[in-house]
């Protein structure tokens, strides 16, 4: 058994991390107002909506009126955007940044506890999932773990490259019935609009109020993190 961490190096710029935090906060606040303004943008401003939040439902949604160039290049900007920032945390932080992960993102455990088992598991674990799900976590674990951050690179743009066109093909698939749903959010937009802003407000608030999931556990990334 080995540890698949490197050892990472103890002191980095003061102003590193408040940055990392900083860019991280501004992308979460776009994936919010996304969800909050997105029965008001589907159609009138699809590219506007997936620059915001380029999550599948709203590639789907976006897919029948957006052309297929900007909806790629944008859908997949957008999608690739975070995973830089945590493969850095991962990668400068190491085991700290893994401990800061258990409590901010929710069912990590069993993918984190891989880490500290067979380093040979961890990389072809990696190999597959920094394709076909490089999230916040794969991306961050993937920067503790040392993967290589060329071949993360490659992996990365080829599976979000995949995710936007493989979104685009169904949306074209269920084209008669994505556009059958989006009569009815035009239809009751207002109620929509109204709806999705409270339900943003009110998730946002539970996170910040009770320091859960990323909102919460990005107060706590200069506490967890910072360099003594």
């Amino acid at each position: 058994m080995t540890d698949a961490t490197a050892p990472a190096p103890t002191t980095h710029p003061r102003w590193l991390l408040p940055v990392l935090g900083a860019l991280i906060v501004l992308l979460v606040i776009a994936t919010n107002v996304g969800n909050a303004v997105w029965a008001g943008w589907v159609e009138s401003n699809p590219i506007g909506l997936l620059a915001l939040n380029s999550s599948n439902k709203y590639l789907l949604a976006t897919s029948v009126n957006a052309s297929l160039l900007p909806f790629l290049v944008v859908g997949t900007l957008r999608l690739l955007a975070p995973d830089p920032l945590f493969y850095a945390i991962g990668y400068l932080y190491g085991d700290r940044a893994l401990h800061w992960a258990r409590d901010v993102f929710p069912g990590s455990k069993q993918l984190i506890e891989q880490v500290h088992g067979d380093d040979g598991l961890i990389r072809s674990v990696l190999n597959v999932l920094v394709v076909i799900a490089p999230n916040n976590l794969v991306c961050l674990i993937a920067g503790a773990t040392r993967f290589p951050i060329r071949r993360f690179v490659v992996l990365n743009v080829i599976g979000t490259v995949g995710r936007v066109l493989l979104m685009w093909w169904i949306g074209l698939l269920f084209e008669d019935q994505i556009e059958s749903l989006l009569d009815v959010v035009a239809r009751y937009q207002q109620w929509f609009l109204i709806g999705s802003i409270v339900l943003v407000v009110a998730y946002v608030a539970w996170q910040i109020v009770g320091r859960k999931g990323l909102i919460g556990g990005v107060e706590e990334l200069e506490e967890e993190l910072g360099d003594e």
